[in-house]
């Protein structure tokens, strides 16, 4: 078997801990924001624009960043409650759901989100929509918006008095007039020549409409739907879930394609479409399969195990001050190179443990005097779910002075950092002096934080301030706790010093995972437990980890001819067996050829077909389920693997997405 980092501790203990002083439980000092999206809802998109390019002061930072900060936090917020609404929830959860999910689109009349997100993606892709394909596409929208929201009262209504004959015909109606208007307006959502600009409110509008299209199947039968109908409102929900996926994925890659470059600021717009079509796009698409009612009958829990990161921590504004200039403007700085640093490859999902920090003084030519002490290298320990073994990675220079905290049972939500550029006419020095790293303890919900800061000389208008929440948004009304949806997962690095003697620097990169990626591989006794196979302890050394789009995070690639032995993994669960409670396994998995699958304390093998055409990629299509049977007991210590029994000598690729346990 093999881990993917180097082991570290191969014991199951804990690290030191850091010193008491070291971090500081100050509530207090992590003052919440104001709420953005309050500002915004006094005043017309187009005026805001305006207001906020004339440099208004009550409208705090750029219309970009406003701009981008808004349209990802509602896709956040949408993604954090679909989750919550999976398979078969009570019919409460779904009305609820939809009253809240109008209210996030559709705040006022004098905002339009669907007006911000097309304006993001245009800046992301410097490509404007047209005026006639905007409007119709905000025309749809707003006609969309009208009856989800008549809708949802009537689904109000109707579940308050269920026997109600003039309440169930009024929703029954309702909903057939809603879901014929989306498949009338989608197309307006995927205008030839403008996929890219409009990908992020085609995939939010199809979103609505798959969601629309699983009410059928929960409450068709009450309406009075005939079987029949029925199955056809389903069957329609099955083709749209497979032309939506493969339609976001495509035009995601088309887009992100385009934007490959060779230079440093090509690559932060690459970067910044990636992150941002991640929490708008794919993280959708990862959720589509789980609407599907007959395979997922009951409430159903799904983790997003993807990284996202935010921009790397480097000087990089326009100014008049002094000799500094943005990092991203050197011609030295090459995409190829920021990419391969920054960027970890496909890995198991790991859970960060603690933080040490190198620092280093700059200096720049011919002068004595100026200085910047900047954070040079770091080094990391963190574990994989279920389990206290640490592996380390270092990043950059160790040196003498250092900084060190753990985390403990704590998640690191937001970091606020100063980035500097010592600069004058012959060098320039680059670096991060300080960041402040906000924490929630996930037992006692109590905040704190831990300040890394050094002393500089750098003239204030060549420092820049980063807050990791104007790109991964906390949601600022209500507390804290509630408000944060991924945690600090990692911290890559890159240095380009090797470039030029007249400008040197490093800068470090933040890894994000979402929070509904359980730490402790949760087995629900009421719910369908998701658990992405990434989420081992161990795999095969044979076994690759591969991305992919439509799955919301990596996935297990075997080619069956190089596996050594039977087993693909080890995957420790949190699991309440008891003698009166069986489990089904489920397996999401695809494959080019037919073969065998086992599980420990699982009963016989079980076959599984072909689902793709060696050398072909993966689509929605491709992926199919296989039932293994009923977990007979608890293994030791929670521990369960996989195999890949070959009885006839079969040799196939197989892709293997998650385990389900089923209650």
């Amino acid at each position: 078997m093999k881990k993917t980092e180097n082991n570290l501790v191969n014991k199951r203990k804990s690290v030191d801990k850091a010193p008491s002083n070291s971090v500081s439980n100050a509530s207090s000092r992590y003052p919440l924001a104001n709420n953005q999206t309050n500002v915004l809802q006094n005043i017309n998109y187009k005026d805001y624009l305006r207001v906020t390019e004339a440099g208004d002061s009550k409208f705090l930072g750029n219309p970009e960043t406003l701009i981008s900060s808004s349209s990802v936090q509602t896709g956040i917020g949408i993604v954090s409650k679909i989750l919550g609404t999976l398979g078969v929830p009570f019919a409460g959860a779904i009305s609820g759901f939809y009253s809240f999910i109008v209210g996030l689109l559709w705040p006022s009349s004098t905002v339009s989100i669907w007006e911000m997100i097309m304006e993001q993606v245009e800046e992301l892709v410097n490509q404007k929509i047209t005026e006639h394909a905007r409007e119709e596409a905000l025309a749809k929208l707003r006609g969309l918006g009208d009856g989800l929201d008549v809708y949802q009262r009537s689904l109000e209504n109707w579940l308050e008095n269920r026997n109600n004959t003039r309440a169930r015909s009024v929703v029954a109606t309702q909903f057939i007039a809603l879901e014929l208007d989306f498949v009338s307006s989608i197309p307006s959502f995927a205008v030839g020549g403008q996929e890219v600009p409009l990908l992020a409110t085609y995939a939010q509008a199809a979103n609505l409409h798959l969601l629309l299209l699983r009410d059928a199947s929960i409450f068709g039968e009450e309406w009075g739907f005939t079987s029949g109908e029925i199955s056809t409102f389903y069957n329609r929900q099955m083709t749209c879930n497979e032309k939506y996926s493969d339609y976001c994925v495509k035009w995601y890659n088309i887009g992100l394609d385009k934007l490959k470059g060779t230079s440093a600021a090509s690559w932060l717009k690459y970067h910044q479409f990636r992150r941002d079509m991640t929490l708008l796009v794919l993280d959708l698409v990862a959720l589509f399969p789980s609407y599907d009612t007959r395979t997922y009958p009951i409430e159903t829990t799904a983790q997003l195990t993807r990284d996202v990161y935010t921009d790397p921590l480097a000087f990089n504004k326009v100014t008049s001050s002094g000799f500094c200039n943005p990092w991203s403007t050197h011609s030295g700085v090459l995409f190829s190179e920021v990419e391969s640093a920054v960027i970890r490859t496909p890995h198991l999902f790991d859970i960060l443990s603690s933080v040490e920090i190198f620092t280093h003084r700059g200096k720049i030519a011919l002068n004595n005097e100026a200085y910047l002490d900047y954070w040079i290298g770091h080094s990391l320990k963190y574990h994989h779910a279920n389990n206290t073994s640490l592996f380390q990675s270092n990043y950059g220079r160790i040196t003498s002075e250092k900084n060190y905290f753990t985390l403990e049972d704590s998640d690191i939500i937001e970091i606020n950092s100063i980035t500097a550029n010592l600069a004058n006419t012959y060098q320039k020095a680059y670096g991060v002096p300080e960041s402040r790293f906000h924490m929630v303890n996930r037992d006692s919900l109590v905040t704190s934080d831990y300040l890394y800061s050094k002393t500089h000389t750098t003239l204030a208008g060549c420092t820049q301030n980063y807050k990791s929440s104007d790109e991964i948004p906390l949601d600022r009304t209500g507390t804290v706790v509630e408000g944060y949806s991924h945690r600090l997962s990692h911290i890559t690095y890159h240095s380009f010093s090797k470039y030029s003697s007249k400008y040197y620097g490093s800068f470090p990169v933040f890894v994000w995972s979402h929070v509904s990626a359980d730490l402790n591989n949760t087995i629900y006794a009421d719910k369908i437990t998701q658990i992405p196979l990434t989420k081992s302890d161990e795999i095969n050394n044979n076994v690759e980890i591969v991305n992919s789009d439509y799955v919301g995070g990596s996935i297990l690639k075997v080619i069956r001819g190089n596996l050594p032995n039977n087993s693909v993994n080890s995957i420790k669960f949190l699991l309440p067996l008891s003698e009166s409670k069986r489990y089904e396994v489920r397996i999401r998995y695809a494959s080019t050829g037919d073969g065998f699958m086992q599980m420990t304390n699982v009963t016989g093998n079980k076959r599984f077909s072909a689902t793709m055409e060696e050398g072909s990629d993966l689509k929605y299509d491709s992926f199919r389920y296989i039932t293994l049977g009923s977990l007979r007991e608890p293994s030791i210590n929670n521990y369960y693997s996989l195999y890949l029994p070959t009885p006839y000598g079969e040799k196939y690729t197989i892709y293997i997405d998650r385990i389900e346990i089923i209650p």
